[in-house]
């Protein structure tokens, strides 16, 4: 977790200021969601170092030009320099910083992603505001998978905890339920509250019936 924060954190310092606010909290829900449908954090992480430095890059290289066109002028040419020079370093220590964090991993077998079982799932029902209050979402939810009949997740909002022994429920499982789903249960109602199609894995399937890790193309 540290390493995440650490690597989220230079790519969101390397991202123009302007730009900042909405990248961090875009890549944070990518690293919440991505790991659910297969794809990895570390993907995510290359994926988010890559986008900044290549922006901050740009942002770099425009100054360059104006500062080029002074030069033009009358200008000292070692401003110029300093700027090329500053791109280089970001650039290169965000991709020294990043291969350096993996090889402080112990290197682990990959599973397959079909054989890779569901961690968990996210929704509005278990979202916590970045700002406001959670005023109107559920206080508890279990989430039961009707291919098995079994509880696969839970969210007690008043522990944090994603525990299902956290949470003090007793399942029956209810012939109106769809088939072959995910149900998020409120525990303080009963009531089904969302439900969407998964295939056996337990992944869930767009629209079109096709899993959400599914290759495009």
């Amino acid at each position: 977790m540290r390493f995440t924060e650490a690597v989220l954190a230079v790519a969101v310092a390397l991202t123009p200021v302007r730009l900042r606010e909405v990248r961090e909290e875009q890549w944070r829900a990518d690293l919440r969601d991505g790991p659910v449908i297969g794809i990895s954090a570390k993907s995510l992480l290359f994926g988010a170092l890559c986008s900044s430095a290549t922006a901050r890059t740009y942002e770099l290289l425009h100054r360059g030009g104006i500062l080029l066109s002074h030069i033009k002028k009358g200008e000292k040419m070692k401003r110029v320099l300093g700027i090329a020079g500053a791109a280089a370093v970001l650039v290169g220590g965000a991709v020294v910083g990043l291969q350096a964090g993996y090889s402080n991993e112990p290197p682990s077998a990959r599973t397959p992603v079909a054989d890779r079982p569901i961690a968990g799932y996210e929704g509005w029902w278990n979202s916590t505001p970045v700002h406001g209050s959670a005023e109107g979402l559920p206080e508890e939810t279990v989430t039961v998978n009707t291919r098995t009949g079994k509880i696969v997740d839970a969210f007690n909002r008043a522990k944090n905890s994603t525990l299902i022994s956290d949470v003090d429920y007793h399942l029956v499982p209810d012939p109106a339920w769809p088939a072959n789903s995910i149900v998020i249960i409120d525990t303080t109602t009963g009531m089904v509250i969302e439900d969407f199609l998964i295939d056996e894995r337990g992944v869930p399937l767009d629209g079109s019936g096709r899993p959400l890790d599914a290759t495009a193309g």
